[in-house]
């Protein structure tokens, strides 16, 4: 139903996701929202973002998750450490 790619460095504690996916008829329910606090939870202490721009018509859920949320998935290039 929910997917996303993410990567994380310990080192630089930051962590990224990419790509997040619902099913259509799944989608707008908060189950994408739901996904990625899962996964703040299991990496918890992090800063979140993603690596590549956002689209025009996924800015506002952006946005929304990212309130509260170190890094508040704003776009930034990888580290050298996760290469």
């Amino acid at each position: 139903m929910f997917a996303v790619d993410y990567q994380v460095c310990r080192r630089c504690q930051r962590g990224w996701v990419e790509q997040p996916y619902t099913l259509l008829e799944y989608q707008r329910c908060g189950l994408a929202s739901a996904g990625l606090a899962a996964l703040r939870q299991e990496q918890p202490g992090l800063a979140w973002h993603t690596l590549g721009g956002h689209f025009a018509e996924s800015k506002a859920f952006w946005d929304v998750v990212g309130v509260g949320v170190p890094g508040g998935y704003r776009q930034h290039p990888p580290c050298a450490h996760i290469g």
